[in-house]
C-alpha cells in the first residue's frame, strides 16, 4: 500500500469495480499498482511516511 497525494480531481476505478472520485489535495492509501498507475498519469505524488519521533519517557516522581 502506497499514500499519494492527489494531484488534480479525477474519477477512477482503484478496485476495478466501483467509481471513485479524487479529489486533489486528497491523501489516500492506495494499492501499490493503482498508486504507481495514477502516478505515471501526473495524477499523484507518492507521499513518503514520516515518522513520528517519540516523546521522550518522562521521569517518575519518587515520591515513596
Amino acid at each position: 500500500m502506497k499514500t499519494v497525494e492527489i494531484l488534480s480531481t479525477f474519477d477512477g476505478y482503484p478496485t476495478g469495480k466501483d467509481e471513485r472520485r479524487f479529489t486533489a489535495g486528497e491523501q489516500p492509501e492506495l494499492s501499490n499498482e493503482y498508486a504507481d498507475l495514477i502516478i505515471a498519469k501526473g495524477l499523484a505524488r507518492e507521499v513518503k511516511a514520516t515518522t513520528k519521533a517519540a516523546a521522550p519517557a518522562k521521569p517518575k516522581d519518587d515520591d515513596a
